[in-house]
């Protein structure tokens, strides 16, 4: 692999990972924090002159410093750095520049210090948004996803005094990021004691608190699902991947049934006129025979069972999607209603977290039923072939050996 080259190829998989695998809520450490990152990083970079190697360990690092946020939020690091080694290993990237690469990404912790130049450098890279225009609406982003992924859920005033003690506690690891960024973040920092002035100034009656805190209390009682899957990133990662893995596997028994379905029909259609006339000049041949085509049937009977759709009735009352767990998500449940019942249905899903991941459990046990009984019946029909074959040729050499 040449080197000028793993820089294109880091930006493709990065490009994949955040379109098709980051969280829909990521709303912060998304696409263009990390392009963000890689900017700032080349600048100071090129102006420290730290060398051709050390850019190319820079630039990656950037680019992949965030990846590991496809399977955790919180200790997201380590992740991205194992990722890194992967991905960089399998393109076969030198392995002390690896080490580096993995170095930079540690390095961008929240509570790292650095070590030396280049660290100095992705750290401030890392933090460039406290320097940039946008930065009020970059941490309305951050309070989104600390929402979201810790289940933090600060007041106005609490994020506003959270941003301001941490503006107040930091400082750029290199001039030239001072440089660039201490300006627009002294101005910053101006909007953000505005903001926590403004909240203050808001404060609510005890009365409004305990309804507040009572309306909390009642969603933590209703809603304990949606802390299992809703809330945590693994629990959505398994249920992807389990449902991709019965389509797949569904679609593999599907082909199997069909390669019975058409080895046996052939099987039928040269052996047949063949034999038929066979047991007009010696009728033992019948006993092979029937063996033959009993065999073939058989198969063909269980090989269509497999592959035979699913008996669904098309219809569900709107008394049974409020009070059963009922999965809309299926064709079958859905498609002899009314759109009008359908759409009020689907947005009464939707509306419910708890109904939500009913559906979602519901489509994965019914399709794991499924397939199941496709696999059982594609077993007895191989079971069928293999025994039904041995025994016509059995049948064949005997009626052979007794005839000569």
């Amino acid at each position: 692999m040449k080197r000028n080259n793993i820089i294109q190829l880091t930006e493709a998989y990065i490009l994949n990972i955040f379109e098709n695998d980051l969280p829909i809520d990521l709303h912060y450490h998304d696409l263009d924090h990390t392009m963000s990152v890689r900017e700032t990083a080349l600048i100071l970079g090129q102006h420290y002159d730290i060398g051709a190697a050390n850019m190319e360990a820079m630039e990656l690092a950037a680019l992949l410093h965030d990846t590991g946020y496809v399977q955790a939020y919180t200790g997201h690091e380590a992740v991205s750095s194992a990722l890194a080694e992967d991905f960089l290993s399998k393109h076969h990237y030198p392995a002390a520049q690896i080490t580096l690469v993995k170095e930079l990404i540690d390095a961008t912790k929240l509570v790292y210090e650095p070590k030396n130049l280049l660290q100095r450098i992705i750290k401030d890279a890392d933090l460039n948004n406290l320097g940039q225009k946008k930065y009020m609406k970059t941490i309305a982003s951050l309070r989104s996803e600390m929402k979201t992924f810790l289940h933090l859920e600060y007041e106005d005033a609490a994020f506003m005094e959270m941003n301001l003690k941490f503006m107040d506690g930091h400082s750029y690891f290199t001039e030239k990021a001072s440089e660039l960024f201490d300006a627009k973040k002294a101005k910053n920092r101006k909007k953000v004691v505005k903001a926590l002035e403004a909240a203050q100034a808001i404060t609510p009656t005890p009365a409004k608190k305990e309804k507040k805190k009572k309306k909390e209390n009642k969603q933590k009682k209703r809603k304990p699902l949606e802390d299992t899957i809703n809330g945590n990133k693994s629990a959505q990662m398994m249920f992807k991947t389990a449902l991709r893995n019965h389509i797949d596997l569904t679609s593999i028994a599907d082909n199997k049934a069909n390669i019975m379905l058409s080895i046996n029909a052939l099987i039928i259609t040269i052996s047949l006129p063949l034999l038929a006339s066979s047991i007009g000049d010696d009728a033992k041949m019948i006993f092979p025979t029937s063996i033959l085509l009993t065999t073939c049937v058989a198969s063909i009977i269980y090989a269509t069972l497999a592959t035979r759709p699913i008996q669904s009735k098309g219809l569900t009352s709107i008394k049974n999607i409020q009070t059963k767990p009922t999965n809309l998500f299926f064709y079958g449940n859905f498609y002899k209603m009314k759109f009008g019942d359908y759409k009020a249905g689907i947005k009464m899903i939707m509306e419910d977290d708890a109904k939500l991941d009913d559906s979602i459990i519901s489509d994965l046990y019914y399709l794991g039923k499924a397939l199941g009984n496709k696999f059982t019946q594609l077993r007895v029909c191989y079971l069928i072939f293999m025994i039904g074959t041995t025994l016509t040729v059995l049948a064949f050499a005997i009626l052979f050996f007794l005839t000569h």
